[in-house]
């Protein structure tokens, strides 16, 4: 897995904001929870309501959960989506485990087999580019498990 990232914490500030600017207005996402707490921020947990998939992958909420590091010259994030329902995992990642990919790479993972390749944004902020990873999950991503 490598080094988590090289410097800094995870800025709670930024979590409030992708919070506020993204994950509260997405309909399919029921609650967005800081991990551990508000305060010590490490992580940003969103629930989906399965209710409001088409079609509904079953009883349990998937989620997904966003480690994300400010830093030069490039932010390091894992934003990684799971269904307990059907075990399906699908992953945007700008970190240092698949430098043969480029800065960004997105990997899923279905019935045990996990498939890589790069990814490009067109944004640079956070905010919009995890407007970019949720529009990709809904649109193209969750259609790769049925």
């Amino acid at each position: 897995m490598g080094v988590p990232h090289l410097g800094g914490d995870p800025n709670a500030n930024l979590y409030y904001q992708l919070k506020r600017d993204v994950l509260d207005r997405v309909p399919v996402v029921s609650t967005v929870e800081f991990l551990p707490d508000r305060a010590g921020a490490e992580t940003l947990e969103a629930t989906f309501d399965p209710d409001r998939f088409d079609p509904r992958t079953g009883p349990e909420s998937p989620t997904l959960a966003i480690t994300w590091y400010r830093q030069r010259p490039d932010d390091w994030f894992r934003v990684n989506y799971s269904d307990p329902n059907t075990g399906f995992h699908a992953g945007w990642h700008q970190d240092e485990d698949h430098p043969e990919l480029g800065p960004a790479h997105f990997q899923y993972t279905d019935e045990g087999e996990t498939a890589y390749r790069s990814f490009d944004f067109k944004h640079e902020t956070p905010s919009l580019r995890l407007w970019e990873i949720i529009e990709h999950l809904l649109s193209d991503v969750l259609s790769l498990q049925n």
